[in-house]
């Protein structure tokens, strides 16, 4: 049987824990549906906290300043780790000390996409950061992300290095918001229908498959 090509645009940033469980429940939703579908995922960029320094700052401070109610944050970081649990991974969402301006790991993320390692450096930049702790603002820790996913360092460098990359970024992410993407992960699915929200995998296999379908009905009759 042919499978169904499906082309599903995955709008995260790197510091959103939920993006990390929507990311890693898309990993085994498609699993859940390669025998009828080829799924291709293209990781694109937004910036949940645009102009931070580029050093970042504190994570814990400004979690304090941002969200005011400690007992709300504290039951949201309890539901991320029951989600995450449910994709079938662990980790904590308060562990990382640190927020980084992102623009830099969406540089590298963007740059693996031409060279086919985008989903291999996507998940390295996650892991980088949330089980790792690393500080993914860091050029040398996203190079080393990007030889270890088959991606020239020297081609990273050069990327990091210039301003018009790191500018078609920012464009990207504000064009998304723009678009109306104000929570994420945000799914878009062939280009025509999207959804948000980090779904446990139980979720968001049928909402996949249910978009899938629609959008290639919608081909067919011609439909924009």
């Amino acid at each position: 049987m042919t499978r169904q090509r499906v082309t599903v645009d995955i709008v995260t940033d790197i510091v959103c824990p939920w993006c990390y469980v929507g990311v890693r429940s898309f990993l085994k939703s498609r699993d859940a549906l390669k025998d009828e579908f080829d799924i291709i995922p293209r990781f694109r960029p937004y910036q949940l906290n645009p102009g931070l320094p580029a050093a970042g700052v504190d994570r814990a401070e400004y979690y304090r300043k941002k969200f005011s109610d400690a007992d709300a944050l504290a039951a949201a970081r309890a539901a991320i780790a029951e989600n995450a649990r449910a994709a079938g991974f662990e980790f904590d969402p308060a562990a990382q000390p640190l927020l980084p301006n992102t623009v830099k790991a969406h540089q590298i993320i963007r740059l693996a996409h031409f060279s086919g390692a985008q989903e291999a450096v996507t998940l390295g930049v996650y892991r980088a950061f949330w089980d790792e702790l690393k500080n993914i603002g860091d050029s040398a820790v996203l190079i080393g992300i990007a030889e270890h996913a088959g991606v020239a360092g020297a081609d990273a460098a050069a990327a990091l290095a210039s301003r018009e990359d790191a500018a078609r970024v920012e464009t990207e992410c504000d064009a998304f918001r723009r678009a109306g993407v104000t929570g994420v992960p945000t799914f878009i699915v062939n280009e025509r229908t999207g959804f948000s929200g980090a779904m446990p995998p139980a979720q968001l296999t049928p909402a996949l498959k249910n978009a899938a379908d629609m959008t290639a009905a919608q081909h067919e009759t011609g439909e924009p």
